[in-house]
């Protein structure tokens, strides 16, 4: 097959391209493909070259997501990603794993976080990798580290390398993940002796207690909406039809805070579906806008 063949990825068009793309998720030879790219490795990266060209392209997400698609080869395609989005002048490394997990589903996630020993040499990657599962393959995870016996401990230890504001948007962006921390949290359990911790954990121990305790604020808000809104069946409503007093209560929740805690914020109520879609996110940033400039939101 043509796509097996280095003069293809040299001179193919973007219509061949996505065609390929389309073709492989959609065919049996997926497998042997892979294989192919595991021998080639100059070959993966014109493949790679044209997959982060044509990220936004439904029939790469498929690609990437493919069930088929092997940990080595993705956890391949993230690095080649961070060189390209660095090359390209922009070091915010937060900004590259944002991006990156619109591109991922939580099972591609989770197929990379088994690759436990390059986890373990990239802390920063890992936990942004949790922040983008879900509660289903949060279980999964569990389920494959088992044998390690997980602790709190460890569960902190992954946030060492990252700054505060780092740990704050991850956390703020991944309700699973503060759900998942604050049980461990609150229940202790997991960490059969405090005093093992270092003075340097407990800093960080003490930190992440305060911003969960920051979103907990959110949550409880969040609960509220939900107990006093039929979502359902508001989000099968159009727009124009849907009760404008829960789109009001978000706003006027959120007027006062700083640009920065807002856009958190309203992340995570965007992730605990409490915004039900692009549309109400739209109207939400216009109003904050037109009252940023003239005191009203309207």
């Amino acid at each position: 097959m043509k796509w097996f063949h280095k003069q293809f990825w040299l001179s193919a068009s973007p219509n061949e391209t996505i065609q390929v793309f389309e073709r492989i998720t959609q065919s049996k030879t997926f497998k042997g493909w892979n294989a192919f790219l595991e021998k080639n490795d100059a070959i993966a990266d014109f493949v790679f070259e044209y997959v982060w060209l044509y990220r936004s392209e439904e029939s790469v997400r498929k690609l990437l997501n493919h069930g088929d698609f092997p940990s080595w080869l993705l956890l391949r395609f993230v690095y080649f990603g961070f060189g390209k989005h660095f090359q390209l002048g922009k070091f915010d490394s937060g900004e590259y794993y944002t991006e990156l997990k619109l591109l991922l589903g939580p099972e591609s996630s989770l197929r990379i976080l088994s690759l436990a020993t390059e986890m373990e040499r990239d802390p920063t990657l890992k936990i942004h990798l949790l922040s983008n599962l879900d509660p289903q393959t949060w279980e999964a995870y569990f389920d494959m580290i088992d044998g390690e016996n997980i602790t709190l401990q460890a569960l902190i230890g992954i946030f060492t390398s990252l700054k505060e504001s780092e740990i704050r948007k991850i956390l703020f962006n991944s309700p699973t993940l503060y759900m998942y921390l604050r049980m461990m949290m609150i229940s202790g359990s997991s960490l059969s002796d405090p005093n093992s911790i270092d003075e340097k954990g407990k800093k960080l121990k003490e930190t992440l207690a305060e911003i969960l305790e920051s979103i907990y604020v959110w949550e409880k808000f969040n609960l509220d909406i939900k107990a006093e809104y039929d979502l359902k069946s508001e989000k099968n409503r159009s727009p124009r039809d849907r009760n404008i007093t829960r789109i009001t209560k978000i706003l006027h929740s959120v007027k006062s805070l700083i640009s920065e805690e807002r856009a958190d914020v309203l992340s995570y109520l965007k992730g605990s579906a409490v915004i039900l879609d692009h549309w109400e996110e739209s109207l939400i940033h216009s109003s904050l806008a037109n009252y940023a400039r003239f005191g009203k939101f309207v």
